[in-house]
């Protein structure tokens, strides 16, 4: 049985219970570890009772990691998210078989396929980091780090459990959403740890962790039984749909960061369908009892950025990329959807 941890609040629970969908169609066996970021996230699934998951509260896990608590005060929340990533997966560690994986997801993650394959390339290892594979001219970017969090592996071995110690410790020592020498948020730590603990895998299994930064490397089609392949041959693991921001009845994808195109096969093949599975998880939970007023004004409203400066900026930022994206055609809309 594969464990795998995510968190995430009530504005990421579509994209979360939506990522746990398609991890559990492609691995029904798995379990499913669930940090609760907010009250609302938390009376949600356990309205849902997903089979598989297992809930946390993110009160209790602070009363039981006292460190973690006595810095909130000096991150924005985003940062405060960004610092749970090693202590959560760093103490689920403490709970499975030794020698069992722990992999933490990002919440904006679809599985394709069977990730069998990447547990096989990581049996020879303790940790398993899968790199950004950013194209040549964005290869700068590697400055935020070689490796991308959104899944990250760790075994309960002594390599492992040392490497999530430490990420857990760096995080809560320092945790910005900035660069500073070798440290960016949580992701850059994953360089350091591969270049001092043994057993780090680099996980190179064709379509991991296909994203917005690195898609064009890649040839993606449809074979005849609808199953996506990369190169012709490999099955689509799970795309990462990194930047997709809702805003006024359209959908804007995060290509133009990445001097990206937005191909019609990636558009009708992944995010139409993608965004269609975003919009059932949120009717359905809205028609949960005493749901409907509640979540109205937060769901899946996106970015749980609660800092004003964060704010002044992007939306500046945000004018500039809207107005590239409208005419560029780089986003969806309601009408895309029906």
């Amino acid at each position: 049985m594969n464990v795998y941890c995510t968190y995430f609040d009530h504005r990421y629970v579509d994209r979360g219970v939506t990522m746990i969908r398609s991890l559990r169609r492609v691995d029904p066996d798995c379990r499913v570890y669930v940090l609760c970021l907010s009250a609302e996230c938390f009376d949600v699934l356990s309205e849902l009772a997903e089979p598989g998951v297992a809930l946390m509260t993110l009160e209790q896990f602070e009363t039981d990691n006292a460190d973690l608590l006595a810095v909130k005060p000096t991150r924005s929340l985003l940062e405060y998210y960004f610092t749970l990533t090693g202590a959560l997966t760093h103490h689920l560690l403490q709970t499975v078989a030794p020698g069992a994986f722990v992999t933490y997801l990002d919440a904006d993650l679809m599985f394709y396929s069977d990730p069998g394959p990447i547990f096989a390339e990581m049996s020879v290892g303790s940790m398993g980091f899968t790199p950004h594979n950013f194209r040549w001219r964005m290869a700068k970017l590697e400055r935020y780090g070689r490796y991308n969090v959104g899944w990250t592996s760790f075994r309960a071995d002594e390599n492992g459990i040392a490497g999530a110690k430490f990420w857990r410790d760096r995080s809560i020592e320092w945790c910005h959403d900035y660069v500073d020498g070798d440290r960016f948020a949580d992701q850059k730590y994953l360089d350091q740890i591969a270049a001092s603990f043994p057993g780090v895998v680099e996980i190179k299994t064709p379509g991991v962790n296909v994203a917005p930064w690195n898609f064009a490397h890649f040839r993606m089609t449809q074979a005849a039984d609808g199953k996506i392949l990369v190169d012709g041959v490999n099955p689509l693991v799970f795309f990462h749909f990194h930047g997709l921001k809702p805003d006024g009845g359209r959908y804007f994808v995060n290509h133009l960061a990445y001097l990206e195109g937005f191909p019609a096969f990636v558009r009708d093949n992944l995010y139409i369908p993608y965004l269609k599975a975003l919009q059932r998880t949120r009717e359905e939970i809205r028609r949960l009892p005493g749901m409907a007023a509640r979540q109205e004004a937060h769901l899946g409203r996106g970015s749980s950025e609660d800092s004003a400066a964060h704010r002044k900026l992007t939306s500046v930022r945000a004018r500039v990329t809207r107005s590239a994206a409208i005419a560029l055609g780089h986003y969806l809309s309601d009408a895309d959807l029906n």
